[in-house]
């Protein structure tokens, strides 16, 4: 009896492949899951448009004290460091030789003074003289000389005076203004030179200026806080976390900085709780402008496209692509403005998988209920 081959084995391993690959086309397909995204929603409120830089404080006045007369130093009426008010006695200076000059001259004035007065006694005595003849000309004009120079000796002489009592009141060394010593390095004793010995410096450190620079296109917005007057420079410790004071805009420098295409203003502080310090750097935050009512989303949710930002804003489940424009960065948020609406809520940062159109399941929502993925 003749066999006949079954239909399996006139197929062969090509015809098995194919019924594989038809029958794997047929298998449904697997769904992808959710990607879990956080997400925030979209608020209204204010924000303070921010500039930040390194700044550095300056002293209202910084003089350095200097003698006026030579002399030996008689007393050091302050400490190193010392807090001083303006008049308060610095340095006292050896006043013995001022004062026996002043005395020496004001002796030399009143014999000055005596002469110029008999000499203007004889004037007036030749006066009627002359009219009678019983003096010649020649005599009266001699006496008319002699007092005019007289006169000339008692202003030299009262010039001279008045110079050697200012000498004595320079060595005399008050505080010209209310600020700081410096560290001290003369003591008692030590012989100082006129305009040239350095005794100390002195620091006003209330209220202080703080110097900042800006790129040059926040110039505008520095010339309107100059004429507002308001408190738009805010100054910060190295780390950025301890608020030292807040001040306005009191000047801009009359030109801009073309190497480096920035421009420098100061601003001027308080500093009642001497927080600052003269010559110290800090962390300068500028208020280029305030937004009274703006919509306001997380630093992280903006994103940037090759057409500008933009943000996924969560729509029926899915990640949608919205382009805004962008108004300016504060303490980790974003203003923004275009086709969004108050309470939209907006992706956190941008997981590697997600584009336009990605399903996502909403695992945060900050100021808003975890749910599947609608807004609410």
């Amino acid at each position: 009896m003749k066999r006949t081959a079954t239909p399996w084995r006139r197929i062969g391993p090509l015809g098995m492949l194919c019924i594989a690959l038809a029958g794997c086309q047929n298998a449904p397909t697997r769904p992808v899951p959710p990607l879990p995204v956080e997400a925030s929603p979209v608020q209204v409120g204010a924000l303070s448009l921010t500039v930040r830089t390194l700044g550095q404080a300056v002293a209202v006045h910084s003089v350095t004290i200097i003698p006026q007369v030579t002399g030996i130093l008689e007393r050091v009426a302050v400490h190193s460091g010392e807090q001083v008010r303006q008049g308060q006695l610095l340095f006292q200076i050896d006043p013995n030789m001022a004062a026996t000059q002043v005395a020496q001259d004001r002796a030399n004035l009143q014999g000055a003074i005596a002469q110029m007065r008999y000499d203007q006694a004889q004037v007036k005595a030749y006066a009627p003289l002359i009219r009678k003849d019983y003096v010649t000309l020649q005599t009266y004009q001699q006496t008319q000389a002699q007092a005019q120079t007289a006169a000339a000796s008692v202003a030299a002489d009262r010039a001279i005076l008045h110079d050697a009592e200012l000498n004595l009141a320079y060595t005399t060394i008050s505080a010209p203004v209310s600020g700081r010593i410096g560290l001290l390095t003369l003591k008692s004793g030590n012989l100082v030179t006129a305009n040239s010995t350095v005794l100390t410096t002195l620091n006003q450190i209330r209220p202080m200026e703080v110097q900042f620079s800006l790129p040059e296109k926040d110039l505008p917005a520095l010339r309107q806080a100059l004429h507002s007057g308001q408190k738009s420079v805010a100054v910060w410790d190295e780390n950025h976390r301890v608020l030292l004071g807040d001040g306005p805009v009191m000047a801009i420098n009359n030109a801009v900085n073309n190497a480096s295409a920035t421009v420098t203003a100061r601003a001027l502080l308080p500093n009642a709780n001497g927080a600052l310090w003269p010559g110290e750097f800090l962390q300068v935050t500028f208020t280029r402008k305030w937004l009274p009512r703006t919509l306001r989303i997380p630093a992280n949710a903006l994103q940037q496209g090759e057409s500008g930002p933009f943000v996924y804003v969560v729509r029926q489940g899915k990640a949608m692509m919205q382009p805004v424009t962008f108004l300016g960065e504060d303490h980790g948020l974003v203003a923004i403005s275009g086709q969004i609406a108050a309470g939209a809520l907006v992706i956190d940062g941008a997981p590697t998988r997600l584009h336009p159109g990605s399903a996502v399941q909403i695992i945060r929502a900050a100021g808003a209920p975890a749910h599947g993925g609608k807004p609410a």
